[in-house]
């Protein structure tokens, strides 16, 4: 599959990105062109600009891209599942019932991201958000929370829905973040 034959948002085809380019062109809605921060350098801008002050130049872009709202962004701080050496990731949120849920998309892509992974090894893990580090328990939502937590966050954000159609068939993670 390349970037020009990528599925549009919210069609049920199954093809999903492979590669990095094609998961940037399905999730900047084909506006690849105006990601600018991107990879290892890009990462690491990011994630100092997101610690200092709160907010994702990374998230800013695509939101831009996509012609939506800026998403709030937090820093999730996991145990690595393998190596059990800190590993960080900046990631959209939302606010559910007192907890924080983010969405495993993995651009789209084939299987869970790296910290999902992580989750599932160890719960014990910290976010910054709001320019505050807390510690929270984390686990991947299943059965019947995960129905009611994807109502909820595909009400809130349509890209949900859209995440989850592309992900098929495996099931798009919700994280919960529940603070300590």
């Amino acid at each position: 599959m390349t970037s020009r034959n990528l599925p549009e948002r919210g069609s049920t085809t199954h093809e999903r990105p492979q590669t990095t380019a094609e998961k940037e062109a399905f999730s900047s809605g084909g506006n690849r062109h105006l990601i600018l921060l991107r990879g290892k350098w890009g990462l690491a801008i990011d994630t100092f600009v997101l610690w200092l002050t709160g907010y994702s130049l990374m998230t800013k872009q695509y939101a831009i891209a996509n012609g939506v709202a800026y998403s709030p962004t937090l820093l999730l701080y996991t145990k690595g599942a393998r190596t059990g050496r800190q590993r960080r990731c900046g990631l959209p949120y939302f606010e559910v019932d007192g907890s924080y849920v983010v969405r495993g998309s993995n651009g789209g892509g084939p299987t869970d991201p790296h910290w999902c992974h992580n989750v599932r090894a160890n719960p014990e893990a910290k976010i910054r958000v709001r320019g505050r580090t807390k510690k929270v328990s984390a686990h991947v939502a299943q059965g019947a929370e995960r129905e009611v937590l994807f109502a909820k966050l595909d009400a809130m954000s349509p890209s949900t829905g859209q995440y989850q159609r592309m992900c098929a068939p495996r099931e798009l993670p919700l994280v919960v973040l529940r603070p300590d």
